[in-house]
């Protein structure tokens, strides 16, 4: 795997992580 490959994939499940933490806040408050 590259580094380049890791790099994006992490970014995207960090991007998806914040995306899912928001959603739970907003629907909880």
């Amino acid at each position: 795997m590259s580094t380049d490959l890791k790099f994006s994939l992490t970014t995207t499940v960090i991007v998806l992580a914040l995306i899912v933490a928001a959603g739970l806040t907003a629907v909880l408050h």
